[in-house]
């Protein structure tokens, strides 16, 4: 007789951490890719690992916006 298998739920995380730890991550890859030349291999597997950490983030706020810069300036004048 087969031996019952358990199956484990997922295992809880501190989103916050992660997400911390992934914004210092994409800043420091950002600061790295305007450094280096547009095309090159390097610059698109940079631009690969940020598109993946924004995806991922995406999953864990529901925001695909989480990491990007929030817009500056004054709001428009009312009429």
């Amino acid at each position: 007789m087969a031996a019952e298998r358990r199956s484990r739920g997922p295992k809880e995380f501190d989103r916050e951490t992660v997400l911390n730890a992934l914004s210092h991550a994409r800043k420091s890859l950002v600061e790295a890719k305007r450094a280096m030349r547009p095309k090159s291999g390097l610059a698109r597997t940079a631009e690969a690992v940020i598109l993946e950490i924004d995806e991922f983030a995406y999953v864990l706020t529901g925001d695909r916006t989480h990491f990007h810069a929030s817009p500056h300036g004054s709001p428009a004048r009312k009429s």
